[in-house]
Parts: structure tokens; C-alpha cells; sequence
């Protein structure tokens, strides 16, 4: 049988950047699934429950599915001890819950600018926490420049005069700075789960229980989403295969490697998601924008990972 070095590959710094890349390209097609999945299911832009529930649909079976390709692997798809479902539990109410919660209230409150460039914080605030958390991914000269060229890349992108202004809205831009300090949160507290457990299991589980937790506080609410035709299931299961592909991946690029180094990618998600929109939904997007925004994003990376 077949057998690779898991650890060898995602420490080599070749294929970092080629998995990394995939990752954030997957997540920024997820853009575009998101517009037709809302135009399929018919969800309005206030119908902050019925996203709430598409989502938990969306990770329900990416989580199944996860813990399917486990058990066909003919691997365990328990954690190594019972208590860990704790672990689990906790993990899929910051990382899944939390922060779908947050982003999804927040974003019907604010502007999309500025849904998109508070979004991007996350990544900030990774840096900053794993300064605390890791002695071995402190806070350095290049990764402070990295990140404020990173961040440049996302007020690039989104820049229209007249698009972004001073107010700020508690229920709306608060809301999403407490989903993006969720993330962060929630992909360090992955990164110590992951020491001890398979990524398939914890994956799989955490997304699982999160989605399980997005559906009841969705159907609670009052909201109803059926799949109702096979364009609708189709989207619903690429949405799926995306984000179990994803996280997986992402999963164990933070288990082998510094989290300072890794998130930085993060600044590609949204610039993919805008090219990827300008060409699926023929939204228009200057290009000149779009291709300045990933140079910058490129330069930021660079700079966090040079030697």
C-alpha cells in the first residue's frame, strides 16, 4: 500500500505554499457558492437564520464526510480518550458556532466593504495571540510589516469612493471583529487538539456538533430551508467538499508549522473570492485592483516567511 510522510510534506516549504494556496483558493470559490447558494434557496440578506441553517447544512456534511473517509481509511474515527468530545464540543461552539453566529448578524448590520476588511483581522489577531501562547512564533519587525501589507491588500480590493465611512455600529462591525476573534481563537485551541488527535477525527466532529448547534439556533428562530431541487444539492455538496478539504489541510498545516507563518495566507481568500465572483457571476471587478490587492498579499507573505 501506498504510504506518504505527512509530517516531511507539510513542512516542506514548497508544498506550504501550494497547500496553503489551495486552501484559501477553495475558501475564495465558497464566495460565489454563497451568492448562488442564496439565490438558489431563495435566503434574503437579512435572514440572518436561514444562513444560519445553510451553513449548518454546508458543514453537517462536511463533517460526515470527514468521518466516512476515516472509517473507509479503516481508521478510528473516536478520539483517543472519551473526554476528548469535551475538547470537540468546545472547539465547534468557538470555531464553528461563535463565530457563524457573529459573522452572519454582523454582516446583515454593516456595508460588504467592510464585512470583508474587518473579516480580515483575524489573521492580526493570531499573530498577536500566538505572541503569548508559542514560544517559538513571537511578534517580529517583518510580521507587523507583513501584516499591515496583507491588510492593505483586503482596503485595496474593496476600495470604491464613498464605500467606507467613520461610523461604527456595535450590532454590525462589533459583531465582526468578535467572529473574527473566534476564528483566531478557535484555529489555536485547534492547533493544541491536533497534538493528540487525528485531524480527520477532530474535523470532523467539530463540524458535526457545530452545525448541529447552527441548525437548532436556526430552526429555533423560526427559519425553514429545505433542499428542494439537484442544483440546490449539487451546490450544497461541492460547499461541502470544500470545507472538509480546507480545514483538513489547513488543520495540519498549523499542526506542523507556526501560526504566525500560516495565517498570513488568509489575506488570498478574499482576493480569490472576488476574482472568482467576477468570473462565475460576471460581477465586475477592476482588474487592475484585484491584481494590484494579490501583489500586495503576496508581498505580506513573503515578507512573514522569508528567512
Amino acid at each position: 500500500m501506498f504510504k506518504f510522510d505527512v509530517e516531511k510534506i507539510f513542512t516542506n516549504k514548497k508544498y506550504i505554499i501550494l497547500l496553503a494556496i489551495l486552501c484559501t483558493f477553495l475558501w475564495g470559490s465558497a464566495y460565489p457558492a454563497i451568492k448562488l447558494g442564496y439565490n438558489v434557496f431563495g435566503i434574503n440578506s437579512a435572514d440572518s437564520y436561514l444562513k444560519l441553517i445553510f451553513a449548518g447544512y454546508r458543514f453537517l456534511i462536511a463533517g460526515i464526510i470527514l468521518i466516512t473517509i476515516q472509517k473507509l481509511m479503516g481508521k478510528s474515527i473516536m478520539p483517543k480518550s472519551i473526554w476528548d468530545f469535551r475538547g470537540f464540543m468546545l472547539l465547534a461552539f468557538i470555531y464553528t458556532l461563535m463565530q457563524y453566529v457573529f459573522l452572519y448578524i454582523g454582516m446583515a448590520n454593516t456595508t460588504g466593504v467592510k464585512s470583508s476588511i474587518l473579516g480580515s483581522l483575524s489573521s492580526f489577531i493570531n499573530i498577536f495571540l500566538v505572541h503569548f501562547i508559542y514560544k517559538d512564533d513571537k511578534l517580529s519587525v517583518k510580521k507587523i510589516i507583513g501584516c499591515i501589507i496583507g491588510f492593505l491588500s483586503i482596503i485595496v480590493l474593496n476600495f470604491e469612493i464613498g464605500t467606507i465611512n467613520g461610523s461604527f455600529k456595535l450590532m454590525g462591525d462589533g459583531l465582526l471583529i468578535i467572529s473574527a476573534l473566534m476564528s483566531s481563537v478557535g484555529s489555536i485551541y485547534n492547533k493544541n487538539l491536533v497534538k493528540t488527535n487525528d485531524v480527520f477525527v477532530i474535523t470532523g466532529w467539530q463540524l458535526i456538533f457545530g452545525s448541529l448547534m447552527l441548525i437548532i439556533i436556526g430552526k429555533s428562530a423560526g427559519g425553514n430551508l429545505s433542499v428542494a431541487s439537484v442544483e440546490s444539492g449539487i451546490l450544497l455538496l461541492y460547499m461541502a467538499l470544500l470545507s472538509s478539504v480546507a480545514l483538513v489541510i489547513w488543520s495540519t498545516l498549523y499542526k506542523y508549522n507556526k501560526i504566525g507563518n500560516i495565517t498570513m495566507y488568509n489575506f488570498l481568500t478574499p482576493i480569490f473570492g472576488a476574482i472568482l465572483s467576477a468570473f462565475l457571476l460576471g460581477e465586475s471587478i477592476f482588474e487592475i485592483k484585484s491584481l494590484l490587492a494579490m501583489a500586495l498579499a503576496c508581498t505580506g507573505i513573503w515578507i512573514v516567511n522569508r528567512k
